[in-house]
């Protein structure tokens, strides 16, 4: 039977050979069997245990907001195209304009899902006054961002790379505000997020009425009056104890 080995190749040049069935020792257990034994076993340990396993409890944690799901191919997309037409231009290689022209679409298509998923999580999800107006700035530049990426694709589209010196140099300034829009836009979504907790279900929003001080003070009070009870409690039954008459003859 034909085997492979994972063993030291000492005497030619040091390196691994691969194994499947053992080690060259003749033991078995090793190799790519073993390994995939092990993590068998291991599976069937965590089925036999009866503990829960699902598969993606992020994306199922988000429910109805799947705008944090989408919104960072924009990002991606959109930054390395302007990366790439920036390259481009400065070092007259049409191959990274045309790869730019790739990553531009993509992006599009990723900033126009974003949007709308943001434009229904902004009905969906919780949020107090002050997080409105950050929220409406962030959609502000969610829409900018989308609109001037499609504007960039369908001129790109409809000049067929045929650029001027000038369109170029325009397309590639309007491609900066476009950036500069999506990392304004990304931080005030990563300040709502990460300061704000919106979206996050495991942060609790505080009454607005109710301070933890005042819990604590209410708590404190509350433990002082049970302490105040019992020892005049305590007192009146020593009291009691007293001044009980003597009855023994």
């Amino acid at each position: 039977m034909f085997k492979f080995h994972l063993i030291p190749d000492v005497s030619e040049n040091g390196g691994l050979l691969p194994a499947v069935h053992g080690g060259g020792d003749g033991s078995t257990g090793g190799g790519w069997v073993g390994l995939l034994d092990g993590f068998l076993e291991k599976i069937t340990g965590i089925l036999e245990s009866g503990a829960s396993f699902e598969f993606f409890p992020g994306v199922k944690a988000l429910a109805s907001n799947v705008h944090p799901l989408i919104v960072h191919f924009p990002i991606g997309f959109l930054t390395a195209f302007f990366l790439f037409e920036l390259a481009g231009v400065a070092l007259r290689k049409e191959e990274l304009r045309r790869t730019a022209s790739w990553l531009l679409y993509l992006g599009v298509l990723g900033a126009l899902m974003a949007v709308a998923a943001g434009l229904v999580a902004e009905d969906t999800v919780p949020h107090g006054e002050e997080v409105h107006a950050i929220m409406g700035w962030h959609g502000r530049l969610g829409i900018t961002v989308a609109s001037l990426s499609l504007v960039l694709a369908a001129w790109r589209i409809a000049a067929k790379a045929n650029f001027s010196p000038m369109a170029k140099s325009l397309h590639l300034s309007l491609a900066a505000i476009m950036v500069i829009c999506l990392f304004l836009g990304a931080d005030l979504g990563g300040l709502m997020v990460y300061q704000y907790g919106v979206g996050v279900k495991s942060l609790q929003q505080p009454d607005e009425h109710h301070h933890p001080a005042d819990t604590a003070s209410e708590q404190n009070v509350e433990d002082g009056q049970l302490h105040e009870h019992e020892d005049e409690d305590a007192h009146e039954h020593e009291h009691e104890h007293e001044h009980e008459p003597n009855t023994a003859p």
